[in-house]
């Protein structure tokens, strides 16, 4: 070989070896950081009127940030809010009740978050921001709000006007209706049917009744405050066992009963506002239900908020986790997901906790500033529960439901033997349907809502609560 073909081909090896080097490095540095960023894994709050609307607009705003980064959402059978199920290690963010908040942290399944990493912080609701807030950095990144909230007619005077708890039963009375669906405007309906349910509004009356925030959490049924137990049950007395007690079809059936002129007023959250038609809305007033007789209880207020999983570390997504929170909670996301949207032209009315959000909605749909002056005169406190939540739920929700139920006074409406077609047929029908029922009360009906599948007949005892017990899970927020 030629020196000069020598050279030639010497030059050509090292062109090769310095390529090959090249391409060694270029996989190195970069192909790794490409499979990292395929995709994230995300776990949205299940329990809102809409939850596709959510999703697309999460998805659209997030193709604008990292375009090359795919979003796969979990399902709601593989993530519930964190009411039954711990964050799977594969999800890299997910929405949870912030009243598992301590849990979650003390679990390890909580990356912190600091001040720096959280877009414009002034914008939130203080208890919302405060309430996540440790002295390292934050839990969470707060993205809904709620409450308890009491809807009645903008005419209703004697319901706006009670203040208390006893006020509010001296004007709506107990035992008005003994049917799942008030016949009329009478009485009250309220979810009083999951264990969690009932054990939060335990808290939310006892709260008010210690007159602090939080309370200590009773271990046993001999724990429990007997004046907030008579609390809850005169609030189901104030509706009827079945209204409280059943599954109501849908999500939001009793503001949709509301909506159709059944029921004097009705207990949820703002986003009830969802199933009721805008005709109803309109002529609707709400305010914060009065859960005690104490009228400067500490307001409690719900949180759904933003975690990032500690699992994202060890994958190196961390850094994008944060980033979609960050977007997922901005103003814009947030009135995508909750406003006009989904093929509705109404809001989910869901409670934001960015003031902006509230500015923005509330420019075309009033019932937003109506909720942001509830908010701002409120001083809210968040609601949640120490370290041991999910435990002490296990252990005492069936308990305090079981207790909220027992002794109920009001009677129960019972289907017919037969067909009963006027006043004289009634006794010996009821007399007969009854019987196993502790009696007849006097009281029969055939008429639409109160009876829905021909002839009911009014009996003085209720079926027990494990035969009536048939809801497993109506969070928004508690089972």
């Amino acid at each position: 070989m030629s020196r000069s073909a020598w050279i030639s081909s010497s030059v050509r090896r090292l062109r090769r070896g310095a390529a090959a080097a090249l391409l060694l490095t270029l996989s190195v540095l970069i192909l790794p950081a490409a499979a990292l960023a395929e995709s994230l894994t995300v776990g949205l709050y299940p329990y809102v009127p809409r939850l596709q609307q959510f999703q697309d607009a999460v998805t659209d705003a997030w193709a604008k940030v990292e375009p090359t980064v795919q979003l796969n959402f979990l399902t709601t059978s593989q993530w519930d809010g964190g009411y039954d199920m711990n964050p799977p290690a594969s999800a890299d963010v997910f929405v949870f009740d912030a009243m598992f908040l301590n849990y979650f942290r003390t679990q390890g399944y909580l990356e912190t978050i600091a001040e720096s990493e959280i877009s414009n912080p002034s914008d939130f609701l203080p208890y919302a921001l405060d309430g996540v807030k440790t002295a390292s950095g934050y839990s969470a990144i707060p993205l809904l709000g709620c409450t308890n909230i009491l809807f009645y007619q903008k005419t209703d005077a004697a319901v706006a006007n009670a203040d208390t708890i006893d006020q509010l039963d001296a004007v709506l009375g107990q035992c008005s209706y003994t049917s799942q669906i008030p016949p009329d405007r009478r009485g009250l309906m309220i979810d009083m049917a999951g264990g969690t349910t009932n054990a939060s509004l335990y808290l939310y009356i006892e709260a008010g009744i210690e007159d602090k925030w939080p309370v200590a959490l009773p271990q046993s049924e001999a724990d429990l405050d007997p004046t907030a137990v008579a609390i809850q049950r005169k609030m189901l007395a104030m509706a009827s066992y079945y209204n409280g007690t059943e599954d109501p079809g849908s999500e939001y059936g009793r503001a949709n009963w509301y909506s159709h002129g059944w029921g004097r007023a009705t207990v949820g959250f703002t986003e009830s506002m969802s199933a009721m038609t805008e005709a109803t809305r309109q002529a609707t007033d709400f305010k914060l239900f009065p859960a005690s007789n104490n009228t400067d209880a500490p307001n409690l207020f719900y949180s759904d908020v933003i975690g990032i999983n500690t699992t994202t570390a060890s994958r190196g997504t961390r850094d994008l986790a944060v980033k979609l929170a960050g977007v997922m909670a901005s103003s814009e996301v947030v009135v995508a997901s909750i406003g006009p949207g989904g093929g509705s032209a109404y809001p989910q009315y869901l409670m934001p906790v960015r003031t902006s959000v509230f500015q923005t909605l509330g420019q075309t749909f009033p019932k937003y500033q109506d909720m942001q002056t509830l908010v701002n005169t409120s001083n809210p406190v968040l609601f949640s529960l120490d370290a041991d939540a999910r435990n002490w739920l296990s252990s005492m929700k069936n308990v305090i439901k079981t207790e909220a139920r027992e002794d109920y006074a009001c009677g129960c409406d019972f289907d017919a033997v037969q067909s009963i077609p006027d006043n004289s047929a009634a006794a010996p029908v009821c007399q007969q349907t009854c019987s196993a029922h502790g009696g007849w009360n006097g009281q029969w009906t055939n008429q639409y809502p109160a009876s829905q599948s021909g002839s009911v007949c009014g009996c003085n005892a209720c079926p027990t609560p494990v035969a009536v017990d048939t809801l497993v899970a109506t969070p928004r927020a508690n089972d």
